[in-house]
């Protein structure tokens, strides 16, 4: 809800319920991200502030200046769709190494806080493993760059190649053609090997990681001897 001149006015800009992107930083936005844009039709809308609830019909036309027969605008939506799966993917993929990253730091600090001497194995394994994470995650986002000024990757992140198709079939006015489609291909051919070799790491490296420092029983309680 926006507030104008002394009123709140709600919008809806005509996308249904998207799918968050996959990225480095912390997500902190309360609102919901936007999807893909609907299909002409007739939409219940159902609206909620403040313990107020209302709902109305709304129909959707497409804008009669442009020409677009109502197929490709399906079959663009599809496309769109199934892009949008593929981001939710990478999304959770990335969450979860993004997680796994903050344990690993969490059990190397309390083992060098404790003991880093008796625990000098747990915490080379945490480095080790904090590694392995940021190439998954490197390989999924592209390296980090805190070059400034203008610069360009060499090597395009497999993200990045998703992006491309979703730009392109978003644009689509015309019947998908093979171009869109071998953009999809390609970002699909980067993404789904990354995708695979990130379950490897969770079922084999992480399993073996969380087996080890559960097995070390951290605990900051020492023996005493008795005083002299």
């Amino acid at each position: 809800p926006l507030k104008e001149n002394g009123l709140h006015r709600m919008y809806w800009g005509f996308e249904e319920k998207g799918v968050r992107r996959p990225s480095r930083s912390k997500t902190n936005s309360k609102y919901e991200p936007g999807g893909v844009t609907v299909l002409p039709g007739t939409y219940k809308i159902v609206m909620e502030y403040q313990g107020a609830k209302d709902s109305t019909n709304l129909t959707v036309k497409y804008d009669p200046r442009i020409p677009v027969q109502e197929d490709i605008l399906k079959k663009r939506y599809d496309l769109l769709k199934q892009i949008e799966q593929k981001f939710d993917v990478t999304y959770r993929a990335v969450e979860q190494l993004k997680e796994a990253k903050k344990i690993a730091g969490y059990y190397k600090k309390q083992a060098k806080d404790i003991d880093k001497d008796k625990y000098e194995t747990l915490i080379k394994r945490s480095d080790s493993i904090t590694k392995k994470i940021d190439g998954l995650i490197d390989r999924m986002l592209g390296k980090e760059d805190n070059r400034q000024g203008i610069t360009a990757s060499k090597d395009p992140s497999a993200i990045s190649y998703l992006n491309t198709a979703n730009w392109y079939v978003s644009s689509l006015m015309n019947e998908p053609g093979k171009t869109e489609m071998q953009l999809i291909k390609n970002a699909y051919a980067k993404i789904d090997p990354v995708i695979a070799d990130i379950d490897q790491f969770f079922k084999n490296d992480w399993a073996g990681y969380r087996k080890f420092t559960e097995s070390q029983k951290l605990s900051p309680f020492k023996d005493y001897k008795p005083l002299k």
